[in-house]
């Protein structure tokens, strides 16, 4: 591995910098927070065109959400393959700068007067797939960057950066779509695409990329990473219990919006500073993630984490009767909390399950299985508030989808319950 070819410091050294003495990390490390600030004023500047500026319907921002999700059924199989097979360095830039191109698409049809909802959807869907190509390559390029016993400390870095640069991205959303219009603040993740991938191309380009047999078809190398997927009980029920969280979080996804702004008469500073702090929380979760871990086992982590995230989100509604914004921010707070737990315990449990050459096969073919589940919930999610919306009306149809889908996210712990497979080690005949 690269890493192991620097000159390795001393302990007290290597305590207090762990992963981010490496320069490629370092790079790595800043290139994803950068992104992530941008992503998240998109996450809610996209949606924000759509609802004030276009009058899109439920069913259309759910649909609007599921197509930049769509991807990962259609292509994760096979990118995976592409990520095992390329090198990794590559994908990533070049994956950032498509991405920034993209969304730097937005802010120019709003200027010219010809931006669209079709515009929205195209470009929502092509981003989705570039994204999907860039996690899988993003997971497995890590452990190629620092030794194994920096793993987790490197996950954890990686998620600790990225909640901190959150923690302000949904509140400058917020400034950015009142003082300059939502397809504005688009532009500012076009920016952190672009550098991003500068970034990310700064670094060492010599790594060769991880060998295959180039006969092989796309099938046969996608096959082994869905067999090695299969025959671990442990990766199998996670991939489970994402896939029923992500339809749960993703049917809220879809109306949290609409229903902040249309009922509760929220504005989007407001909206962008409760959804700042809740990154907070995720910042918090991500400094203490190692500490729950080691007191509670990965397992009751993991059971713990997602059921908590889920359900928090059913206190959102009962802004119908109580005051929103308290709710609101204790709802963001505790999921945000509890959503990086679960990512970072997660990660890195994978890694120390999966052997290099089949990160990104075995990968994809579990978020296939859960990130195939968010176009799911986005377009679920849009068809039920707008069908319990003409029932019984706007305010308490959204209010009503808003809780199921609160209890269909945390009902993903009952895939977890029993815990044996979580404590076995490694498999030593797949893990190769």
């Amino acid at each position: 591995m690269k890493a192991e070819r620097e000159v390795e410091p001393d302990g007290e050294h290597r305590a207090r910098w762990g992963a981010l003495r490496y320069r490629d990390f370092r790079f790595f490390w800043a290139a994803r927070a950068i992104s992530v600030a941008g992503d998240r004023i998109s996450v809610l500047a996209l949606p924000t065109v759509a609802i004030l500026i276009l009058s899109a319907s439920p069913a259309q921002v759910g649909l609007l959400n599921g197509a930049g999700t769509l991807a990962w059924p259609g292509l994760g199989l096979f990118a995976g393959v592409w990520v095992d097979r390329l090198r990794r360095r590559r994908i990533l830039v070049a994956t950032d700068l498509l991405r920034a191109a993209l969304l730097g698409s937005i802010p120019l049809a709003f200027a010219l007067g010809h931006l669209s909802l079709l515009q929205l959807l195209l470009v929502a869907a092509l981003v989705g797939g570039l994204t999907v190509f860039f996690d899988l390559a993003s997971s497995a390029h890590v452990p190629a960057l620092v030794p194994r016993s920096d793993w987790a400390d490197a996950n954890a870095k990686l998620e600790v950066a990225q909640q901190a640069v959150a923690t302000g991205a949904p509140g400058l959303a917020g400034l950015l779509i009142t003082l300059l219009s939502a397809p504005f603040a688009i532009a500012f993740d076009a920016v952190s695409f672009l550098a991003s991938g500068l970034l990310i191309s700064a670094t060492d380009a010599t790594d060769p990329a991880v060998p295959v047999n180039a006969r092989r078809s796309l099938w046969s190398e996608a096959a082994e990473g869905i067999l090695f997927l299969r025959r671990d009980r442990a990766l199998v029920r996670i991939t489970l219990c994402a896939a029923i969280s992500n339809v749960g979080l993703l049917m809220s996804l879809a109306l949290q919006l609409l229903f902040l702004y249309r009922v509760m008469h929220l504005s989007p500073v407001v909206v962008g500073a409760c959804f700042a702090l809740g990154s907070l929380a995720s910042l918090v979760g991500a400094l203490y993630n190692r500490r729950i871990m080691n007191r509670l086992g990965i397992h009751r982590t993991l059971v713990l984490s997602t059921f908590i995230e889920g359900t928090a989100y059913i206190l959102i509604p009962v802004g119908t009767v109580l005051p929103v914004i308290p709710l609101l921010l204790g709802t963001l707070i505790v999921s945000g909390f509890f959503n990086t737990t679960w990512n970072v315990s997660v990660t890195t449990f994978r890694q120390t399950r999966i052997a290099p050459e089949l990160m990104g096969r075995v990968g994809a073919a579990a978020r296939v299985i859960g990130y195939g589940a968010l176009p799911v919930g986005s377009l679920l999610g849009g068809l039920l508030g707008q069908e319990l919306s003409a029932r019984f009306g706007e305010r308490t149809g959204l209010a009503i989808a808003l809780v199921i889908a609160a209890l269909v996210a945390g009902s993903s712990a009952l895939a977890l319950l029993g815990g044996r497979s979580f404590d076995e080690e490694g498999r030593p005949d797949l893990v190769r």
